[in-house]
């Protein structure tokens, strides 16, 4: 994840380590702030279900235009200040509700090329399709989120017309955009994340699938680039605050794809990009649910 951002969403559960839930309903548009009012808390994990993903087992779907945020806390104290401070109930949550009882939602899918396949479901792979065999472990990302689904979608369709390209996934978590892109063709790829326990889970994962990829905790400025194309799928303000980095990151003639962003916040991210000389690739930007992708690239020097 990048620099001063936690996982938008982790699944997992603090082995060995008493876990507490907080969770709170919302309406829709203040889903992302909340979430990160609760990683300022100490949240070690935050789950926003919306309604468009793969909720996790035995818990509600929010009506329309509402969401429900849970979040997990190593601390009871932490937990209990930040539902004081912000409305939400507290709850044990006991490890065999985490060690194998989520993954019974979530199964094989096909989005763009690429087939994403947990590791512990077992299914042919479709003619022409990459296989990715995921095992999210206590990092963000399983595909099941239509902002994931954006990037692999649109990662398909750039590395299909730019075979070779090298790829940049800021805020890899479990890595799986960073190995679809190495399996579509990509040449260099590199991913990093400011949380270790995902960077060392996508390690795993890239051995899982034989994909070599660069991993690194490091920050954006210490990543030797430039790189033809950039994805980020993290929070809409902190795409904003990375603008500047991210766009020194990206090579002449390559795109930047910036996703988890709702809707209404798509004008605001957009003119960051826009300030620093990039512009909009026609016909690049996708919308999914409530959710947005934004294409842009950087002009030949």
């Amino acid at each position: 994840m990048a620099e001063g951002l936690a996982p938008r969403t982790r699944t997992g559960y603090l082995h060995g380590v008493p876990t507490y839930s907080v969770t709170l309903e919302t309406d829709q548009p203040r889903a992302e702030d909340l979430s990160a009012e609760l990683w300022e808390h100490g949240a070690s994990g935050v789950e926003v279900r919306d309604g468009e993903g793969t909720p996790m087992p035995g818990l509600p779907v929010p009506p329309p235009g509402r969401a429900i945020l849970v979040a997990w806390f190593a601390d009871l104290d932490a937990a209990g200040a930040a539902a004081a401070a912000l409305g939400g109930a507290v709850a044990e949550v006991p490890d065999e509700d985490w060690g194998e009882t989520w993954k019974k939602g979530l199964g094989p899918m096909t989005i763009g090329r690429v087939f994403v396949r947990p590791s512990w479901v077992d299914a042919p792979v479709p003619a022409g399709l990459a296989e990715v065999v995921l095992d999210p472990g206590m990092a963000f990302g399983t595909g099941t989120h239509p902002t994931t689904s954006l990037c692999l979608a649109a990662l398909s369709d750039l590395l299909a017309a730019r075979p070779g390209a090298s790829v940049l996934d800021v805020g890899t978590g479990s890595g799986l955009l960073a190995i679809a892109a190495r399996k579509l063709g990509a040449g260099r790829v590199a991913g990093n994340d400011n949380d270790p326990v995902a960077v060392d889970v996508a390690r795993e994962n890239a051995e899982r699938n034989g994909a070599s990829l660069e991993l690194t905790v490091a920050p954006l400025p210490a990543i030797r680039g430039p790189f033809d194309l950039v994805v980020a799928n993290i929070l809409a303000n902190t795409l904003v605050e990375l603008a500047p980095q991210l766009a020194a990151q990206l090579a002449p003639g390559g795109v930047v794809l910036l996703s988890g962003i709702l809707a209404p916040q798509a004008d605001e991210v957009r003119a960051a990009y826009v300030a620093q000389g990039l512009a909009p690739v026609p016909g690049g930007d996708r919308l999914e649910g409530e959710w947005a992708l934004l294409a842009l690239g950087k002009k030949h020097a």
